[in-house]
């Protein structure tokens, strides 16, 4: 797809010449087309961005056309080099802001539950307008454990189970909702799939000043599900967000100054100890360059034997003793991100302008899809990551280049 020569010149109009006399030839600048693989690599959108800035309308007018015919081919391309994009599923409308959604997994075609400001709904591609699943105000979190029937929601701060399938069917009344604990922030699962073993979840409570977590295991009694506490810790530091490393730890990311290097601490519920997930002995660790970024810690993720620790303006591994590894392939963001994703082997690191793609294989960055996105949902390894879109307002899920509904 190369770049049409042109020169860009002003040419005196008509005007000029009557009313300004002569005028001295300018210097001409040099005719040079852009490398095609520099050209092969642009939208459509920039070339006309360029174009804009032109002051010569009838140049503008004919290398626009020109532009216009290119795009879709650079559309092809785009797309055939995108590792993923975002495909909506649900155009939410005038139901309130949507704040988390997860995958319906009673429903087929794309369905979807997702939570927003005025209660929890259920909507697919192909159905429209969406159907409300229950009245609640600020909903903030939602999970489903379809082989238990039993779902979990937070809304308010107050932590509530109920059935998925009377979710479903609309015919779930107030007496049926469970409401287990109030004042929470958020909550994690851990997913056990092992026979005989429960799942888990943490419910977080934090201030500036402390934390409090309170872990339950999900039990079948009576043939009823429910949360039954397992372990309540005390943490005296504000923390913002919780990653279960396996069901009897945790890693936690404090707040800057907290009581460990690097800012990120590993919680072990039997023992109720805690300690930096960072070796604070290392000389490799990149203490220096943390610093001088002011970086915040956000979050962490076990990648095969090592953990990729991600801050707010760049990410690193360590291995299980806390010590950087791989330490030629750092990563820094281009903008300050908010939250990540891992989908092996890729990283999506949310920006406010634009998500950046990383290949955590590698240590570089595969793609950039542009755009105002949210995250809403927690994906466990191989489930769909769900987005919103703040500019449309719609629902998207990600989809990947190796699934077979990434056309190009």
């Amino acid at each position: 797809m190369p770049l049409l020569p042109f020169v860009l010149r002003k040419h005196s109009s008509e005007r000029n010449l009557r009313h300004e006399g002569p005028q001295k030839p300018r210097a001409s600048r040099p005719t040079v087309p852009l490398p095609r693989t520099i050209t092969e690599q642009l939208s459509t959108e920039l070339y006309e961005l360029i174009l804009d800035h032109l002051d010569d309308t009838p140049t503008l007018l004919t290398c626009n056309r020109v532009c216009r015919s290119w795009a879709p081919r650079s559309k092809c391309l785009l797309l055939g080099r995108a590792v993923c994009r975002p495909l909506p599923i649900v155009s939410h409308g005038s139901l309130g802001a949507v704040t988390c959604a997860i995958p319906n997994p009673t429903a087929e075609n794309n369905g979807i539950i997702f939570g927003t400001r005025e209660g929890v709904y259920r909507g697919t591609r192909h159905t429209s307008p969406q159907t409300r699943l229950l009245s609640l105000n600020d909903v903030t979190q939602i999970e489903a454990f379809p082989n238990e029937d039993f779902f979990v929601c937070l809304a308010g701060g107050t932590l509530m189970t109920m059935s998925l399938a009377a979710l479903n069917s609309g015919t779930l009344r107030d007496s049926d909702i469970t409401r287990v604990s109030q004042h929470v922030s958020f909550f994690s699962v851990h997913w056990n799939n092992a026979e005989g073993a429960n799942h888990r979840l943490c419910a977080l409570k934090t201030s500036s000043l402390s934390t409090t977590m309170k872990i339950y295991d999900l039990n079948a009694i009576n043939h009823s599900t429910n949360l039954v506490i397992y372990r309540e810790l005390y943490i005296p530091i504000e923390t913002h967000s919780l990653r279960f490393i396996n069901a009897t730890r945790v890693g936690v990311a404090v707040k800057k100054g907290g009581r460990v290097k690097g800012g990120f601490e590993v919680v072990d519920f039997n023992t109720t100890e805690s300690q930096g997930l960072l070796d604070p002995d290392d000389p490799s660790h990149p203490g220096n360059e943390v610093k001088k970024s002011k970086s915040k810690p956000m979050n962490f993720f076990k990648a095969g034997s090592e953990y990729l620790v991600c801050y707010d303006k760049l990410g690193f591994f360590v291995d299980r003793q806390g010590r950087m590894v791989r330490g030629d392939r750092m990563m820094k963001w281009s903008q300050t991100a908010s939250i990540f994703v891992l989908r092996e082997p890729y990283l999506l690191v949310f920006c406010s302008t634009f998500i950046e793609v990383w290949n955590i294989s590698t240590g570089e960055k595969v793609q950039k899809i542009m755009g105002s996105y949210a995250l809403l949902n927690s994906p466990n390894a191989g489930e769909s990551i769900l987005v919103l879109s703040l500019s449309s307002g719609d629902v998207s899920e990600m989809l990947f280049r190796d699934e077979p509904t990434l056309d190009v």
